[in-house]
């Protein structure tokens, strides 16, 4: 069974700190990498399942947006969080917003960014995760129903003849 894991991709270590006590509540396991190499390395050996991204949106950091494509190559099924360091104008924030989500991101995130509202949407994710690999886990089970009523289909076209 694959076990959700968070992955950030992170220079100062701020997103780990935020997230270290809603770790150790629900015991999940958080990577603090500095390259998007480490962060494919993770991917490809299975487990996570939320990978963080920390940017400052500048024309270095523009290579790590190619990294959400090679996400969603790799493993469809993980979440992507993008979370900007500067607070930028409406109609900027709008435009970068846009070409994140559809690079296929699930949320970004610009300042003022609080702990409870990354927590609230990392834990949502790994919720979700959870239940669903505990689904996969789960064979489909047939459930048997003696039932002496039939289906029935109605056909709207009859009834509007018989009116």
């Amino acid at each position: 069974m694959k076990y959700p894991q968070v992955v950030a991709l992170e220079y100062d270590g701020w997103l780990g700190k935020q997230l270290r006590d809603l770790a150790r509540e629900s015991r999940w396991l958080i990577h603090s990498v500095r390259t998007s190499s480490a962060v494919k390395a993770h991917l490809q050996r299975g487990n996570p399942t939320v990978v963080l991204i920390q940017t400052d949106l500048s024309e270095e950091q523009l290579r790590l947006l190619a990294l959400i494509d090679d996400i969603r190559r790799l493993d469809p099924d993980v979440s992507v969080i993008v979370v900007s360091d500067i607070k930028l104008p409406d109609a900027e924030r709008c435009a970068w917003t846009t070409a994140i989500l559809d690079l296929g991101a699930r949320y970004v995130l610009f300042p003022p960014l609080t702990k409870p509202v990354l927590e609230d949407v990392v834990s949502g994710l790994l919720s979700a995760s959870i239940n669903r690999i505990a689904r996969q886990a789960i064979p489909n089970r047939v459930l048997t129903h003696k039932s002496t009523q039939r289906n029935a289909v109605i056909d709207l076209a009859d009834q509007e003849t018989q009116a």
